[in-house]
């Protein structure tokens, strides 16, 4: 059984991730230009937009699972670690992308850096919740 604090950060978690992802989904695919202006101050000059939409797929197929977990999840605890392990699929590549990138706006640092460690929270949450959820794993 979970813990009430538990809940509300599995609804956190899964809610804000999944308006984040909805988010620069969006913000990658329709408008790659805005994304390169904000993040780094920099114009596109070609395949970086298509790579750029490539990790948007991505986040579209994280948005698309973590709309599912939230409404499975009581029922069907397993997409909590499901979700966890999409997270933790983006764990290196965001440590990657900042170490890689040549600039950041201040708008780049503070949105794009701390994903990278929200990540392993969100990972330990789901995990944590799951083991709450189903008492009789691992013992």
């Amino acid at each position: 059984m979970l813990t009430q604090p538990l809940k509300a950060l599995v609804l956190l978690f899964l809610c804000g991730a999944l308006v984040e992802d909805a988010t620069i989904f969006a913000l990658a695919w329709l408008a790659p230009d805005v994304w390169f202006r904000l993040f780094h101050h920099a114009t596109t000059a070609g395949l970086e937009t298509a790579l750029l939409r490539r990790a948007a797929g991505q986040w579209a197929a994280f948005a698309v699972v973590q709309a599912i977990a939230l409404l499975r999840w009581r029922t069907q605890p397993v997409w909590l670690v499901v979700v966890a392990g999409l997270r933790a699929s983006d764990l290196l590549t965001d440590l990657s992308y900042i170490a890689a990138v040549p600039s950041l706006t201040p708008l780049g640092w503070f949105a794009l850096v701390p994903p990278a460690f929200l990540n392993a929270v969100f990972i330990g949450v789901m995990a944590l919740a799951y083991r709450q959820a189903r008492p009789g794993i691992g013992r």
